[in-house]
């Protein structure tokens, strides 16, 4: 391998690897019959704390860059519709919609991938093809095209959203790993914010093909960064690289075996599915927003919907509220996560991922709270700054529960915690694509009000989930089958 190993396994070959094949599969990467055979140099627990946050703040920009995509074009949308003679509302949604379920179909085969040939190939290898696929989606001459490339290109920006938080739970230890979750998580929430406010100025000066231009500059640039800073994590394929061999998990059934894994555990894993059908609910309503604000503030007036007819460029600024609401949020978990857990892991003598669940409750509390804000504050055609405070509280209480369940399912799946959070990763997307494909029709029949209402009392019904999950959890973790 390249800076992370530097082919290791011929200078290395004498390194006694004590663990048999199968006690390395059945190990996660905290466990020491993994780390404990890695040469230090090489333990990403062991990195210094500028060579983990170098990681990190790589894998977050892939992780912002990807969602920033997903929402260029829905500002720029009647300028795509205009250029490119769209007249349906279902096709004009459809690349916005193919590229969210892009994001959810990608992290099948790059969460299993990294698993077997590591992480850093994955991102490198998309994040490559994510820079080439915006630059066809720039030139592009039909709208057919552009949602079939707007398809492909979510499949390759998916590695970064996809793989992240696995890559975190390598290089840190539970108690440290909260605040990372929390920068990393900052980008698929926040990101889609700033595409939504950087997307209207450049649709408007420039056209909407320099959205795709400017996507893939920055994809170029951070892939070519990736290539020369980014380091190998996952600690089975290390040790595979050092024992000669080109890939890891071929004892437990090789690729298909691996390929399968994100469906079996959404199939099969009780608390898979439960985290994965919320952060759906969560993703959906994100996006719902995120599409749906132009129907708000954009001059022109649609489905007989009140706006505040701000001039076109402009709207972008309203995303500023999930933008604000997201750094309120990045800077409560960085400061509380972490303690809080290591809190509970004190008091009740172990640590679990359980003790995950009360920060997230309150995330719960607050997105029903935002959602009947903002819904009812528009309705009434209030001062715009209020649906705005609404979208705001909206993001904050989105972003904490977002981060615990990543955490959580880093927390439990451990060695394959990439592969849980692909399963996760294609729901939320389906709910993604879904909610913004039916997003401005809810708000068309019921108004801004009662759609919005709709929203909250499914959120209010989630509700009980964290209280569950504390006194369930365990139980329903033991359930799960092998992987």
């Amino acid at each position: 391998m390249q800076g992370d190993l530097r082919e290791p396994a011929a200078s290395l070959a004498s390194v006694s690897l004590a663990a048999t094949d199968r006690d390395a599969e059945k190990s996660t990467p905290a466990d020491p019959a993994v780390l404990a055979e890695l040469p230090p140099e090489l333990n990403p627990r062991n990195w210094t704390r500028r060579r983990k946050w170098i990681n990190v703040g790589l894998i977050a920009f892939q992780a912002t860059l990807s969602p920033i995509s997903s929402t260029l074009l829905a500002v720029g949308q009647f300028q795509v519709d205009t250029d490119l003679h769209v007249t349906s509302s279902f096709m004009s949604a459809m690349p916005v919609a193919t590229y969210v379920l892009g994001l959810g179909l990608g992290p099948l085969y790059l969460a299993p991938l990294s698993e077997m040939y590591g992480r850093r190939r994955a991102y490198l290898v998309n994040c490559a093809a994510f820079t080439l696929i915006n630059i066809a989606c720039a030139v592009v001459r039909s709208d057919s095209g552009l949602v079939v490339l707007r398809l492909f290109v979510g499949l390759a920006g998916s590695a970064g959203p996809a793989l992240g938080g696995g890559t975190i739970g390598d290089m840190f230890i539970p108690e440290e790993r909260g605040g990372a979750q929390a920068i990393y998580g900052f980008g698929p929430t926040f990101g889609p914010a700033i595409g939504g406010l950087v997307g209207g100025y450049i649709a408007d000066r420039a056209g909407w093909r320099w959205s795709m231009w400017v996507t893939a500059i920055a994809s170029g640039a951070t892939t070519l960064a990736s290539l020369l800073l980014l380091r190998e994590t996952y600690a089975p394929y290390i040790l595979a690289r050092l024992r000669g061999q080109r890939s890891a998990g071929a004892s437990a059934g090789g690729f298909v075996h691996a390929f399968t894994r994100p469906l079996r555990m959404l199939l099969f894993s009780p608390i898979a599915i439960v985290m994965s059908l919320y952060m759906a609910l969560i993703y959906g309503l994100m996006y719902l927003q995120l599409v749906t604000i132009p129907l708000l503030f954009d001059a022109t007036p649609l489905y007989d919907l009140f706006t505040y007819g701000w001039p076109d460029g402009h709207v972008g600024l309203a995303y500023l509220s999930a933008a604000v609401g997201c750094l309120l949020s990045l800077a409560t978990c960085i400061m509380t996560l972490n303690r809080s857990y290591r809190a509970l892991c004190k008091k009740y003598g172990e640590k679990k991922p359980e003790y995950r669940m009360p920060f997230m409750q309150i995330g719960m509390l607050i997105i029903p709270v935002g959602l009947f804000m903002y819904g009812w504050t528009a309705q009434a055609q209030t001062h715009f700054i209020l649906p705005l405070i609404g979208a705001t509280i909206f993001a904050f209480g989105a972003l904490i529960a977002y981060t615990c369940i990543q955490t959580y399912l880093v927390d439990t799946f451990g060695k394959y915690a990439a592969s849980a959070l692909a399963a996760c990763v294609l729901v939320r997307s389906i709910g993604g694509a879904l909610f913004s494909i039916f997003g401005a029709n809810l708000y068309q029949s019921l108004g801004y009000g009662w759609g919005s209402s709709v929203l909250a009392f499914i959120c209010i019904g989630a509700l009980p989930l964290p209280t569950i999950l504390w006194f369930y959890g365990s139980s329903l973790r033991a359930r799960a089958f092998v992987f």
